[in-house]
């Protein structure tokens, strides 16, 4: 009988990746979808694929516990960036877990990452406050696997998508200098995380770090150069206490986090990704399947 694994996050990249996977498994999984706005046409869309979806948020705890009972597995996930506030984000990841060690749920896949103020001892809330509820989630007593995505390939067309400079060329404003910098496919990295679910023996109480790549942003910029010609793209010299201080919202967290992956030594295991998921694909991969959606996001600064 296949197992049902609640995908929270369904209709967002992380969430709706793993919920795909586990569609594609149907002689080990069904899947029920949780929304905040069952209405929505995202979810409307997922029901007539024949998903279940339940409407719960995790602001609401009251919610959580219907939306996870009577499940086998549970992938959760939080969005950082959708509020900026660490306590709220601590209190979502808190009560999901909470809400899992009471029903029961077997294996609880979440979507974390380290601490970096425990690691480097520099504040960096969007990785603070995961690490937290990360810590939180091992000591739980629930069986759980965390899950540490590297820095998305689609932040290339979306947050961080190469800047327009004078000269018509295009610089990845992401100041790593010549450290090599791990980065994953958001949108396919369900994949892995299905495998997870296939064999929670292996992998029941372990971090786990996702990437698809790991290069300097010197040779990120020579794959694009390669298949976004005539554009020419190359490499930030931006030191990173400059970058915190560019004054857009999150500037300051960022630059923690880039000074995390130049000395933190964070783990994320290529191989492991490899062997969870063979298709996982390299950034010139994932360049070379979206020359079309990097090229229009480009153009948008014209």
């Amino acid at each position: 009988m296949a197992n049902v694994v609640v995908v929270f996050g369904a209709t967002g990249t992380q969430g709706g990746s793993v919920l795909r996977a586990l569609l594609k498994d149907k002689k080990n999984f069904t899947v029920r979808a949780v929304t905040r706005n069952a209405e929505s046409p995202k979810a409307k869309a997922l029901a007539a694929l024949g998903v279940e979806v339940v409407q719960a948020s995790l602001d609401d705890a009251s919610t959580l516990s219907s939306a996870v009972e009577g499940c086998h597995g549970v992938f959760g996930v939080t969005n950082s960036w959708e509020h900026m506030n660490s306590d709220r984000e601590i209190q979502q990841g808190k009560d999901l877990v909470d809400a899992c060690k009471a029903a029961g749920v077997k294996h609880l896949v979440f979507s974390l990452l380290e601490n970096v103020e425990d690691a480097i001892g520099v504040k960096c809330p969007h990785f603070d406050a995961k690490g937290v509820i990360e810590k939180y989630m091992f000591e739980s007593g629930v069986p759980c696997t965390s899950v540490r995505y590297s820095f998305y390939m689609e932040n290339i067309i979306g947050m961080m998508k190469p800047q327009r400079q004078y000269d018509g060329g295009y610089q990845l404003v992401i100041p790593m200098g010549d450290q090599p910098m791990d980065m994953v496919s958001s949108s396919a990295a369900g994949q892995a995380v299905a495998a997870i679910f296939r064999c929670p023996t292996k992998y029941l109480g372990r971090a786990i770090g996702l990437t698809g790549d790991k290069k300097t942003v010197a040779e990120y910029a020579k794959i694009l150069n390669k298949y976004l010609s005539p554009k020419k793209f190359k490499a930030t010299d931006m030191p990173l206490d400059q970058y915190s201080r560019l004054g857009f919202p999150g500037a300051d967290d960022l630059a923690a986090m880039f000074d995390f992956y130049r000395r933190g030594n964070p783990d994320r295991n290529l191989k492991l990704t490899w062997h969870l998921d063979p298709g996982m694909p390299s950034f010139e991969e994932w360049v070379k399947a979206n020359k079309d959606a990097i090229n229009e996001s480009l153009e948008s600064q014209d």
